[in-house]
């Protein structure tokens, strides 16, 4: 009983995020990447450049 309780709470922990990346495909999973590595490399440009 309280092995099922942990599991629940641990499966309610998990970001939504997390959940929408195991259901994408292989694609669709590294398009997603690829957005979140330009926006990373857009945010350290607009640091960078600040500190120029």
């Amino acid at each position: 009983m309280m092995q099922e309780l942990m599991q629940m709470m641990e499966r309610s922990d998990e970001e939504p995020r997390e959940r929408q990346i195991r259901r994408l495909g292989a694609r669709q999973l590294r398009a997603c990447q690829r957005e979140e590595r330009r926006a990373e490399q857009a945010i350290m440009e607009i640091a960078w450049s600040r500190l120029c």
